[in-house]
């Protein structure tokens, strides 16, 4: 099983086992939500959870599917970029997954298209892994962490290292989207269990 490539920008404190032992995360708190920001390069991914009211960054990383025949095959890319998130989420076992839902552009449809691919094959995988996902849009993540749907990529980033108390310079923007992600997952759910105890 092929690996994602870690990305290490969680506080020193958090606890880890090594990758290279082939080991999953050590137990930690009990709702882990795993943001996925999909990209037909680079896919970050961030496991995030909550213990005693405080969002903890727990593990991230990066998915770069490749294919040995080259950039083009799709096809190729594709099932690389399956088996690694199926690692991930071997490593990480969430008890959710937020994955950034599509958007379109007029200017770049092939992209578009290409990009929906392997964001089919991410909920594929999270499907057969029998994990509960969400689809959120970007303007609903930076509406529930900043208060403003339309906030910069920089207001994000500051917003989840500051929730997440995460001290990291030069962190890619996919890294921080999935942060996001994980958090407005969280987030969710914790809504949603208040709903339901007001209805009871």
């Amino acid at each position: 099983m092929k690996a994602s490539t870690p990305v290490t920008v969680a506080p020193a404190t958090s606890n880890r086992r090594d990758r290279a032992r082939g080991e999953q995360l050590a137990p930690g708190p009990v709702i882990r939500a795993l943001g996925i920001d999909p990209g037909l390069t680079r896919s970050g991914w961030a496991l995030v959870g909550v213990e005693r009211g405080q969002y903890r960054l727990l593990e991230s990383g990066v998915i770069a599917p490749r294919s040995d025949a080259g950039a083009d095959d799709l096809p190729g890319r594709l099932a690389d970029g399956y088996q690694r998130l199926v690692g991930v989420l071997e490593l990480t076992r969430p008890t959710l997954v937020t994955v950034e839902d599509l958007f379109t552009t007029p200017r770049f449809p092939k992209a578009a298209l290409k990009m929906a691919h392997l964001r089919g094959v991410f909920c594929l995988a999270i499907a057969q892994a029998g994990i509960p996902m969400l689809a959120l849009t970007a303007t609903t993540v930076k509406q529930r962490l900043t208060g403003n749907g339309h906030a910069s990529k920089e207001q994000v980033q500051r917003m989840v290292f500051q929730l997440c108390e995460v001290t990291a310079a030069n962190v890619p923007s996919d890294l921080s989207d999935a942060i996001a992600l994980a958090i407005a997952g969280l987030h969710q759910v914790s809504m949603t269990a208040l709903g339901g105890r007001g209805r009871r």
